[in-house]
């Protein structure tokens, strides 16, 4: 069975509930086993000859079993000047099941005690730490504690102004940024570092011919380490981490980049080649999703199609006079 199915799908999910802990059970996405591609020349998988079913034997017509409680029935007289038939009173119900075919249904007597009616059942939903968080800086220190944050050393928190006019959402920390002069990790809340790299010029050039400063924008992340492949369970807690950040960033603008990042935030009942661009709302927040910056630098067709699309179809944004 292992040889002809495929099992990634499972994988994923156990290694999602690994990582979420035992503070919440979270049920992933409906999947299915798939039959993995017949790989050419390999010899067919073994099946079963279909076995006849037996047919079942009639079984022989038995006396139905007479009623209890039932008046005596007497047939009908032919005989000329037979007495006709008598009224029979109905014999009242003593075995004390209801309803009786005989008589009006005692509901006293049927009637469940209060005390025996099985209780309502009430299902407690685990609460986080980080939902209770009154501030940015608690915040961040109550998601050290969740399951998959417990073995990161340092976590990349939000950089950039008080409540900014745009916030940059970028799916997690590139592996070649971690341990160079731009990592979030070590920025102490500067966003000079990131504006310092090619991606970070590129980007700012774009949004100062929209009349937004480099000052005004702030920059967090989704996953705060790393990059690494998340499974869907982890991708729901993370959702509701950055609800909660929102609270105390208070953006005017949230701008997600690229595709992967856009089913995690916005859910994949929407479709990234039709709403990338699209005004938005993640949480109350004015959101639209743009194209990765990191395969746009070197993109000049994608480059196009950000200003030229994306950017005019989503209305929020002005292009400044020159």
């Amino acid at each position: 069975m292992a040889d002809e199915f495929d099992f990634s799908e499972l994988h994923r999910y156990l290694e999602g509930q690994i990582d979420l802990g035992e503070a919440e059970l979270l049920l992933d996405e409906p999947w299915t086993l798939t039959r993995k591609p017949a790989v050419p020349g390999a010899p067919a998988p073994a099946t079963r000859p279909a076995v006849a079913a037996r047919p079942i034997p009639p079984t022989p017509a038995t006396a139905r079993p007479v009623p209890r409680n039932l008046p005596p029935q007497f047939p009908n007289s032919s005989t000329p000047g037979a007495p006709a038939d008598i009224p029979q009173a109905p014999i009242p119900d003593t075995t004390g099941f209801a309803p009786s075919l005989f008589g009006a249904v005692d509901t006293k007597a049927s009637a469940i005690p209060a005390a025996n009616m099985p209780t309502a059942r009430t299902v407690k939903r685990a609460t986080h730490a980080f939902e209770s968080a009154e501030s940015l800086d608690a915040f961040y220190e109550s998601i050290k504690g969740e399951a998959m944050y417990a073995k990161e050393t340092a976590l990349a928190r939000y950089a950039g102004p008080a409540k900014p006019k745009l916030l940059f959402v970028l799916p997690a920390v590139k592996l070649s940024d971690a341990g160079s002069a731009a990592s979030p990790f070590n920025t102490a809340g500067s966003t000079d570092a990131f504006f310092g790299t090619a991606v970070g010029q590129m980007l700012s050039r774009l949004f100062a011919s929209l009349s937004i400063e480099q000052k005004d924008i702030g920059i967090t992340y989704f996953f705060k380490s790393t990059e690494r492949p998340l499974a869907p369970l982890l991708e729901a807690a993370l959702r509701k981490m950055l609800t909660k950040e929102l609270d105390f960033i208070q953006p005017e603008i949230m701008v997600t980049f690229g595709q992967p990042l856009f089913y995690q935030v916005f859910g994949k009942g929407k479709n990234f080649d039709d709403n990338a661009g699209t005004a938005m709302d993640f949480a109350g927040t004015k959101s639209v999703a743009l194209v990765d910056p990191y395969l746009m630098v070197n993109d000049k067709q994608m480059k196009w199609l950000t200003w030229k699309v994306h950017i005019p179809r989503s209305g929020l944004f002005t292009i400044a006079a020159k």
